[in-house]
């Protein structure tokens, strides 16, 4: 299971980067078989559940042999020796365990196994021995209140913080009565408490696990800021065994937890936050176009008479630019429903910066992946950008001629500018292309994301920036914005001719240039610790596994699809976590 599911529960606010975490409780489903417990593990472990709950009790000192239960309980009795291999079992499947003890040889037995902490139950809190001796053992507590009045709650909790003040607590509320009535809960009530208490809270549910109410009642309580859900799990329901009531099958819960994770990711989502999902619709409903609606002559002015907005599929501007065009002149002539070409809005190049002079990896950027120099695979990606031209932009030197035939072998444009001053470089790049709007790229970066490229161009659009980052991405993965007005005057500022690391020469003077940045705040994304660019072999193998492993499963895979393998395999990232980037030289200005 992954680790890192395993989340604090004992944070007073939950956010979206802390998942809801599932607790999977045995209780008495076991039936006195150990197969049984080992089979219901197994399908805790499966579901992904963070913990599974254990009631564990000693026999001789839990209940007295008169009790109408004696019986039952005796005959499904497991001793110490199984619940120590019942817990070595969980816990080596990644799970949690919290032991629900009702007795002190109990709480003796488990405080010396890896047990996360104990629960106690409501009809325990009466017995201040027990509470005594789980607050002493310095493990986390969890209180199930249900039924409890607020003093009776608050009693306990005082006892609890005069053994140890430090005890971490969280209140876990729900009523037993197999199956609970919906109607009988009250969210208000625990919330409120553990509002005033300065404490989680958690919600136990034991509604029918054939009805609504089984996924609805915990995700209502996920909206309520509860941190922990507590499930039953057994083997088979339909044999009625012990407390199948309110348990779930395991294949059921291996659903439950889906459907729970989904719930809190959606509870919890920011307002701002988009997923690769949400991207993709959004150009599929893009169909609204800015087309001909008479014919138009080169260098006739665009109005409302000659242009209408209407269906086009395959058209380049948005319905809702059609402003911007107005009294333009055209740089094209177009038929009646012609689309109007990109370029009349805004001319936008992407200008992939490449050298091949690089000291700690020489030749980095055409080292082959499955057969490919490494610029390529960024050459493929810029594509879906669908913005034109695309230029290879490198120096006069004899030693970047590969270069050039690379980008004649994607068919796309090349440039050979200044061997050193990559600003000049640049400024004369976008002089011959005619472009308005620069995205520099560097070739360093195979996995630079095209889709939040799209997000610059937009918000120049709104903005007219001079310059423009993407901050909280992996290192490598985002490409910058400039106007060529910027550029220009940059150029004529700066005093330095080495300008290999170029963005402190915009973001240095806030007072001429205007500095944006795309924040990225999806949680799925926002990786910026992540180490994505390359400089050195190490990070070339992490690229390459990335390439490697994604490329296997769709011929282009996006910022979504590396994060998620690099979450799902995050030993990945030690491969070049020693790796120092290198810092900016100090920017001189004229």
């Amino acid at each position: 299971m992954n680790k890192k599911l395993k989340q604090n529960i004992w944070r007073q606010k939950k956010t979206d980067s802390k998942p809801i975490y599932v607790l999977a409780e045995m209780a008495s489903s076991h039936e006195g078989n150990p197969k049984l417990a080992e089979f219901i593990i197994n399908g805790t472990v499966k579901a992904k559940a963070n913990g599974i709950l254990l009631q564990i009790i000693n026999l001789d000192t839990y209940i007295i042999p008169s009790d109408e239960d004696y019986k039952t309980i005796k005959s499904i009795y497991l001793n110490q020796k199984i619940w120590s291999k019942l817990i070595k079992q969980s816990v080596s499947g990644g799970l949690d365990v919290w032991a629900n003890v009702y007795d002190m040889e109990s709480v003796k037995f488990c405080k010396n196994q890896p047990i996360k902490g104990f629960k106690l139950h409501s009809s325990n809190l009466e017995n201040e021995n027990l509470i005594y001796e789980t607050a002493k053992s310095k493990k986390n507590l969890l209180l199930s209140v249900g039924g409890m009045r607020e003093d009776e709650i608050k009693e306990v909790i005082k006892l609890i913080y005069s053994i140890n003040k430090k005890t971490k607590i969280c209140l876990m509320y729900g009523l037993q009565n197999f199956p609970t009535n919906p109607e009988t809960l009250n969210p208000s009530f625990i919330k409120k408490l553990a509002s005033d208490l300065k404490l989680n809270f958690g919600y136990q549910d034991h509604s029918n696990p054939a009805s609504l109410s089984s996924t609805y009642l915990p995700i209502l309580f996920i909206s309520q800021s509860a941190l922990i859900i507590e499930k039953h799990i057994t083997h088979n329901r339909e044999l009625k065994g012990l407390d199948y009531e309110a348990a779930l099958n395991p294949d059921e819960f291996i659903a439950f937890v889906q459907d729970i994770r989904t719930a809190d990711r959606l509870i919890n989502k920011q307002s701002d936050q988009i997923c690769a999902d949400e991207i993709k619709y959004r150009k599929y409903k893009s169909l609204i176009k800015i087309a001909a609606k008479k014919n138009i002559k080169i260098g006739e002015k665009f109005s409302e008479k000659n242009l209408v907005v209407m269906r086009a599929k395959k058209g380049k501007i948005k319905g809702s630019k059609l402003k911007f065009l107005l009294n333009k002149k055209s740089k094209s002539a177009y038929n009646k429903f012609d689309c109007i070409k990109k370029k009349e809005l805004l001319k936008i190049g992407i200008f992939i910066t490449a050298r091949l002079k690089s000291t700690r990896l020489p030749f980095k950027v055409i080292k082959p992946i499955l057969g490919k120099p490494m610029i390529e695979w960024m050459i493929e990606r810029l594509k879906h950008c669908q913005v034109k031209p695309i230029v290879v932009m490198t120096s006069t030197n004899r030693q970047d001629d590969p270069l050039i035939k690379i980008a004649k072998k994607n068919k796309i444009d090349y440039f050979r500018g200044d061997e050193e001053d990559v600003l000049i470089r640049m400024r004369d790049c976008a002089r011959k292309f005619k472009v308005d709007l620069i995205i520099s790229a560097t070739a360093d970066n195979p996995l630079v994301e095209p889709n939040l490229i799209g997000k610059q161009i937009e918000k120049y659009l709104k903005t007219k920036f001079d310059f423009c980052e993407t901050v909280g991405l992996p290192l490598g993965c985002g490409a910058y914005a400039i106007s060529k007005t910027a550029l220009e005057k940059v150029c004529d500022i700066k005093n330095d001719s080495d300008t290999e690391i170029w963005g402190p020469y915009f973001k240095k003077r806030p007072k001429t240039f205007q500095c944006a940045a795309i924040k990225i705040k999806d949680p799925a994304i926002k990786k910026p610790d992540y180490r994505l660019t390359v400089d050195t072999l190490e990070d070339f193998k992490l690229i390459t596994y990335i390439i490697k492993s994604l490329s296997k499963e769709k011929k282009y895979f996006n910022i979504y699809d590396i994060c998620k393998l690099l979450k799902e395999k995050p030993s990945l990232l030690t491969i070049n976590a020693h790796i120092k980037q290198k810092s900016a030289k100090k920017v001189i200005y004229k």
